[in-house]
């Protein structure tokens, strides 16, 4: 049996197996669309996968009505179960292999800091829950089962993925914290390192997370692409989206730079997300409540962000290679050691 990785954001579902990874849209349309493709004279049935669960069909495509995935039973919904497996699928998924995956911080732990083993409980039923591919022929198929799950604290991945098989001549930090910034949530935590077999221990009281992330530089995006060009109503968020990876943006035709636009938005949004994230970081007590930690770990979406844009973080802040992979890559490495 093989071990998959599966970050389930609320802006991409991340997954791999060790030897691949790739990154799909959570995006997806209620219902089914069907499109008719006009190909060496003759019309053939086409488009995006459409997926059913739990008596709810979903196509798996962008669009103006594309559903929006910032809902707090997100873990546990029919369209996060279809994106998630059918992502699995991609990569060779099969019956009876496992899965690593993880929960918010604010979410796997309750208020006493204790294991919300209720919501652990509910995120490894719901991917066991029967997903079905409807083909463009007419036939249905059965997409695989999960075997074990295994629920981290999402964020606590991305420490894995940093320590578990260091060089042997690197020494282990003592204390680590991680921001993961995430399309609708950034995720906060401390990590008391012991050994990279023995694990450590969660500062619960410095970690936790916030509905604040790359989704919320998008609304700003739009509304300030509304009132610098003008426009009759509010960009829809998909396009937006494009714009804030690429500083270009496109309406009724007309094509316009908008890096202006985007890099004070950036800027402003990911400086407010760090200054929310250090507050945690420190337990209230600034820079320094943060010098007992030997290194910071920004990850997600945002941390891509923050390469682009000229903000200070923290001297001992550190963004890994593809940084948007960092939990599902902790998670890969986490579940083989497991076996």
């Amino acid at each position: 049996m093989k071990t998959f990785g599966m970050d389930d954001g609320y802006g991409e579902i991340k997954v791999g197996n060790g030897e691949h990874f790739q990154a799909l849209p959570s995006k997806a349309v209620r219902g089914k669309v069907v499109r008719s493709q006009y190909a060496a004279g003759e019309f053939h049935v086409a488009g995006a996968p459409v997926l059913e669960s739990e008596n709810a069909l979903f196509t798996l495509q962008d669009a103006a009505n594309v559903e929006d995935t910032r809902f707090d039973g997100w873990p546990y919904s029919a369209m996060n179960r279809v994106l998630c497996r059918y992502a699995a699928s991609t990569l060779g998924f099969q019956d009876g292999d496992n899965i690593v995956t993880g929960l918010p911080m604010s979410v796997y732990f309750d208020r006493n800091g204790q294991v919300n083993q209720a919501a652990i409980q509910r995120r490894c039923t719901s991917l066991k829950l029967p997903v079905m591919q409807h083909m463009p022929d007419g036939m249905i198929r059965h997409l695989a089962t999960p075997g074990r799950i295994k629920v981290l604290p999402q964020g606590m991945a991305a420490i894995f993925d940093a320590i578990l098989d260091l060089p042997a001549h690197e020494t282990l930090p003592d204390m680590v914290g991680v921001v993961d910034i995430g399309s609708r949530t950034t995720d906060v935590a401390v990590y008391a390192m012991q050994d990279a077999d023995n694990g450590g221990s969660i500062e619960v009281s410095r970690s936790g997370g916030f509905q604040k992330g790359v989704s919320n530089l998008v609304e700003l995006l739009a509304q300030a692409l509304q009132q610098s060009l003008r426009l009759p109503a509010l960009p829809p968020l998909s396009t937006v989206t494009q714009s804030l990876k690429t500083g270009q943006f496109k309406a009724a035709g007309k094509s316009y730079n908008v890096e202006t636009e985007r890099a004070q938005v950036m800027r402003m949004g990911i400086t407010e997300i760090l200054q929310d994230a250090e507050r945690i970081l420190s337990a209230g007590m600034g820079l320094s409540g943060l010098m007992d930690l030997d290194r910071i770990l920004i990850v997600g979406g945002g941390a891509r962000i923050l390469e682009k844009v000229q903000v200070k973080t923290w001297d001992q802040a550190w963004i890994p290679d593809e940084p948007e992979m960092a939990n599902v890559r902790g998670m890969v490495k986490l579940g083989q050691r497991l076996r």
